[in-house]
């Protein structure tokens, strides 16, 4: 029932950026971007809500609080910044047409949905493609 953009506003709140629309909809965008992967099953909405804040903030130049602790750990707390960076750089792959793990999960979605390929049977596509 989460979904990341439910944290967007309220993190950029927190860090006081929320008065700028244009980083917002930037990070907005990001968030997007992510619904066209599994990222929302992979990991907690918190973590791509912070992956879309990091990218936009990349994008535009500003600088985010890495003292006393990073940012984000405020939101989701310490040792998740390899998670961070794995979301950052699926959602940045998307773009990329060279990525070859959204070729992967590309390919592997749509016979998914053919018949006979289905998310919860473990002789469908999708499972042999993640072998």
């Amino acid at each position: 029932d989460s979904h990341p953009h439910k944290f967007i506003l309220y993190f950029l709140r927190v860090i006081e950026l929320d008065k700028r629309t244009d980083f917002a909809q930037r990070a907005w965008g990001y968030c997007n971007d992510s619904c066209r992967l599994d990222l929302c099953v992979r990991y907690e909405p918190e973590i791509v809500a912070c992956a879309a804040i990091c990218m936009a903030a990349n994008d535009q130049g500003v600088a985010l609080p890495m003292s006393p602790h990073p940012w984000w750990e405020v939101f989701v707390g310490p040792g998740k910044s390899e998670d961070l960076s794995t979301v950052c750089n699926a959602i940045l792959g998307i773009n990329d047409m060279n990525c070859t793990d959204l070729k992967v999960a590309m390919r592997g979605f749509l016979p998914s949905l053919l018949d006979g390929g289905s998310f919860n049977d473990p002789d469908s596509y999708l499972w042999s493609v993640a072998d």
